[in-house]
C-alpha cells in the first residue's frame, strides 16, 4: 500500500504541480516528459511522467516517474515508478521498485528489484534479489539468487552459477536446459528473512527519499520566497538550538490546541484542519533541514539552490540509516524544520502587520 501511494504521490504532484520545469543545470531534470541522451558529469535526478535515458552519467543516477526507460550508463541506478523498462543499462547496482518491471541486454554486478511483475534477460555478475508476484528469469547470473514471488519461470537458456532460493510453496517451472548450481527451496513463515528485510527496507528507503526529492523540488519551484527566507537564517549552534526549541514547543503543544478546540462545536473544523497542517508540516519537515544547513555550507561552492537541496537530502537520508545515530539525527531534523517552518512565517506575519 505504502508503495503504491508513494508512485502515486509522484506521479500526481509532478503532473498537476510542474508540468513544465527543467533545471538549468543538465544533473537535473524535472518534467512531464524528459528525453534525454546527453552525457551528465554528476549525480543525476530525473523526475516525471514519462521517461526516456540513453545517457551517460558519471555518479548515481536517481529516477521517478511512470513510464521510464532507460538505456543509460552509471554507478548506481535507483529507479522507482509505474511501468520500468531497463535496456542495455550498465550499472554496478541497479535498485528498482515499480508495478512493471522489464530488464533487458543489460550487465548488473548486483540487482535488487521489488514489484509486481519481473522480467529479467540480462548478465547479472554478482547477485539478484527480486521480491514480486510473478517473475521471469532467463539470465547469466554468476552468483546467488533470492526469489520472494509466487509464481517463478526459469527461462531455457538460464545460467545460475550460485544458488536459488525461491518459497517452496510458489509455482516454479525450471526446464531441464537451465543450469542452476543449487537449488534451496526455503519454508515462508511469519517472520520475514534478512534478505526479505532489506530487499523491503531498501525498497521503502529509495521510495521515500524519491517522494521527498520530488516534492522539494515542487516546493522549491512554487516557493521560492519562502526558501529566500530561510537563507537568511545563520548556521550556528545558538539558532539551530533556538529553532529546534521552538519546532519542539510546536511539536507538543500543536495537536493539545487541537484537540481543546475539538471538543467546542464551533472549533472542530479549525482543529480539524489545524491537525490536517501540523501532519503535513511534519512529513515535510526535512526539506526546510535540507534546504538550511545545504545552503549554508554549500553556498560557495554549488549556485543552484536546486542541487543544494537534493545533495542535503541525500546525506541526511544516509546518516538516517546509521543506527541510533539515525534515530537522533530524524529527531533532529523534525524538530529544526518545524522551528523553521513556524519562525520564518510568524516572522513574515509581523513584517506585514
Amino acid at each position: 500500500m505504502k508503495k503504491k501511494l508513494s508512485i502515486f504521490l509522484i506521479i500526481l504532484i509532478t503532473l498537476i504541480t510542474i508540468p513544465t520545469f527543467v533545471s538549468a543545470e543538465n544533473n537535473l531534470l524535472v518534467d512531464e516528459n524528459v528525453n534525454n541522451r546527453e552525457k551528465i558529469d554528476n549525480t543525476s535526478f530525473v523526475a516525471g511522467n514519462t521517461i526516456k535515458m540513453s545517457s551517460e552519467i558519471d555518479g548515481m543516477n536517481f529516477v521517478a516517474g511512470n513510464d521510464i526507460s532507460l538505456s543509460s550508463k552509471q554507478d548506481h541506478l535507483f529507479a522507482a515508478g509505474n511501468n520500468i523498462n531497463l535496456e542495455n543499462v550498465i550499472t554496478k547496482e541497479a535498485f528498482v521498485a515499480g508495478s512493471t518491471i522489464n530488464i533487458t541486454s543489460s550487465t548488473i554486478r548486483n540487482l535488487y528489484v521489488a514489484a509486481r511483475t519481473i522480467k529479467v534477460d540480462s548478465d547479472i555478475s554478482q547477485n539478484a534479489y527480486l521480491a514480486g508476484n510473478k517473475i521471469k528469469i532467463n539470465s547469466k547470473i554468476d552468483g546467488d539468487v533470492y526469489l520472494a514471488a509466487e509464481e517463478i519461470t526459469i527461462g531455457e537458456e538460464t545460467v545460475i552459477n550460485g544458488t536459488l532460493e525461491y518459497p517452496s510453496d510458489a509455482k516454479i517451472n525450471i526446464p531441464n536446459t537451465a543450469h542452476i548450481g543449487k537449488l534451496k527451496p526455503y519454508k515462508p513463515s511469519s517472520t520475514p528473512s534478512k534478505k526479505s528485510i532489506i530487499i523491503t527496507t531498501i525498497t521503502e528507503k529509495i521510495y521515500s527519499f524519491l517522494s521527498m526529492a520530488v516534492i522539494g523540488i515542487i516546493l522549491l519551484a512554487i516557493a521560492k520566497p519562502f526558501f529566500k527566507k530561510l537563507e537568511k537564517t545563520t548556521l550556528s549552534l545558538e539558532e539551530v538550538v533556538k529553532q529546534s526549541i521552538t519546532g519542539f514547543i510546536f511539536l507538543i503543544v500543536t495537536p493539545v490546541l487541537a484537540i481543546i478546540l475539538l471538543l467546542t462545536v464551533i472549533g472542530v473544523p479549525i482543529s480539524i484542519i489545524i491537525l490536517l497542517i501540523y501532519v503535513l508540516l511534519i512529513y515535510l519537515s526535512v526539506i526546510p533541514t535540507s534546504y538550511f544547513i545545504g545552503k549554508n555550507i554549500l553556498k560557495d561552492k554549488i549556485k543552484n539552490d536546486y542541487s543544494i537541496l537534493l545533495i542535503s537530502l541525500v546525506v541526511i537520508y544516509i546518516l538516517k540509516l546509521i543506527p541510533i545515530i539515525g534515530s537522533l539525527i530524524t529527531f533532529i531534523s523534525l524538530v529544526l524544520g518545524l522551528g523553521l517552518f513556524f519562525n520564518t512565517c510568524k516572522n513574515e506575519m509581523k513584517k506585514e502587520k
